[in-house]
């Protein structure tokens, strides 16, 4: 009988303990799941590891209105262009959604206009190099 008492007595000492400890600790339990981590941000409140430079464009759904026709060859940071469906948008039914991109620019690489003037039309024009100086150190002129 003394050890049936005994017995209880601990086992509700290790409760109350218990009990006590995880109240410390804000309400969790002892053995909890281990917590998500904190996102750290940059300066620029973008999320550390992401480009600060992705962007999102309207892919236009069938029946699409025509602010969101215009706006389907643009990119735009993702905080620009609001919600869909667009505050002026007349569909009944929007499909359009966002696509996202890691990066503002195109893909394609070169961004210069394709008519830009280049130094070998200078020179196919028979005007001179004007880049023939080697450059502005010591050592260049050696």
């Amino acid at each position: 009988m003394k050890t049936v008492i005994l017995v209880v007595v601990v086992a509700l000492a290790t409760v109350l303990l218990w009990r006590l400890l995880s109240s410390q600790r804000g309400g969790r339990s002892v053995v909890s799941v281990a917590q998500k981590p904190a996102v750290k941000k940059t300066a620029g409140g973008v999320p550390q590891g992401q480009n600060p430079f992705r962007a999102v464009s309207v892919k236009c759904g069938p029946g699409a209105c025509e602010p969101a026709l215009a706006l389907s060859k643009r990119r735009f940071l993702p905080g620009q262009l609001g919600k869909l469906p667009l505050r002026d948008c007349t569909s009944i039914d929007c499909t359009c959604k966002f696509v996202h991109f890691p990066d503002r620019r195109d893909s394609d690489g070169d961004q210069r206009a394709p008519t830009a003037l280049r130094s070998e039309l200078y020179v196919a024009a028979g005007k001179p190099e004007r880049r023939s100086r080697k450059g502005r150190r010591k050592d260049d002129f050696d």
